[in-house]
This record gives structure tokens, C-alpha cells and sequence, in this order.
């Protein structure tokens, strides 16, 4: 099992509720979900893409 799923994982599912709270409350916490959602992202891709 590679760290980098684990780690793009919780970022995605954070970042989500992150988005989630931030359309419903304040900014903050929508500009920091999409982020952390972004790098979650970028951690699968990169996992998919360069295998160990």
C-alpha cells in the first residue's frame, strides 16, 4: 500500500467536507477545501501515475 493514497485520500475527504461547510458558512473554509481537495487530488494522480 502506497502512503501517497492514504494521504490523497484524507486530503479529498476533508477537502470535500471543507466545501461542504464553506458553501453553507464562511469563505475560509470553502477556499481552504478546494485547496486541500486540489492536492488530494494531485496525491491519487500522482499515485496512479508513478507506481512504486
Amino acid at each position: 500500500m502506497d502512503i501517497r493514497l492514504v494521504i490523497g485520500g484524507l486530503f479529498l475527504v476533508y477537502g470535500v467536507i471543507l466545501i461542504v461547510a464553506g458553501v453553507f458558512g464562511t469563505p475560509v473554509n470553502l477556499w481552504t477545501g478546494i485547496s486541500m481537495a486540489v492536492v488530494g487530488g494531485l496525491f491519487l494522480v500522482w499515485s496512479r501515475i508513478r507506481p512504486i
